[in-house]
């Protein structure tokens, strides 16, 4: 029996929350590299304007990730309402094979129902565009990370004194990013075992 919609839909919520926070790590990491780079003086100043890039990609990828929770929310929510108008909708059609439907007011009930059913529908297809768009951004926010990743390594490496922990900075980076990816990758694999 497949996974319903609003199950994989809270469980890509979850893995993106798990994103969000290490990005709130990252964003700490940035917060300590310009601690360090203002101590550093001017061994440092490339990685100065590093840190300030950082911020922003932490601030970015978490803005995102409670962006894209959201969705994941919503969908999980038309998910399920959309299971109940299916569950309705199948009891009409059983009741009008028996020919019990003769009510014009059942007959109301009943196009109210299949219409709310074709609404909810295109929402939920809506929505999962939406989620797979983002879900992309996301990706893109990683191969920033990694950019910046680098590019702090090759500061760090003319820092002096400064170097261990400035590559210490830099190897954090890269792991929360990948630790992000996994996230991300989670999410869209969820996403993908729903269209097949």
């Amino acid at each position: 029996m497949p996974t319903p919609i609003f199950v994989t839909a809270a469980s890509i919520a979850a893995e993106l929350h798990q994103a969000m926070l290490e990005a709130k790590g990252l964003a700490l990491t940035a917060k300590n590299a310009r601690a360090l780079a203002v101590r550093a003086g001017s061994k440092t100043v490339g990685f100065k304007a590093i840190t300030h890039f950082i911020d922003e990609l932490a601030s970015d990828i978490i803005r995102q990730s409670q962006y894209i929770n959201g969705v994941s929310e919503g969908l999980s929510q038309q998910a399920v309402s959309l299971w109940r108008a299916n569950t309705a909708a199948d009891k009409f059609q059983w009741i009008e094979r028996q020919q019990l439907a003769h009510g014009e007011s059942l007959r109301n009930a009943m196009r109210t129902c299949y219409d709310e059913r074709e609404h909810l529908s295109q929402m939920l297809t809506r929505g999962i565009r939406e989620l797979e768009a983002q879900l992309e951004e996301g990706d893109k926010h990683i191969r920033t990370a990694n950019l910046i990743a680098t590019s702090s390594k090759v500061e760090a490496s003319s820092a002096g004194d400064f170097r261990a922990q400035l590559e210490v900075i830099a190897a954090n980076i890269t792991a929360t990013a990948n630790q992000i990816r996994q996230h991300l990758s989670t999410a869209r694999r969820l996403l993908n075992q729903k269209h097949t």
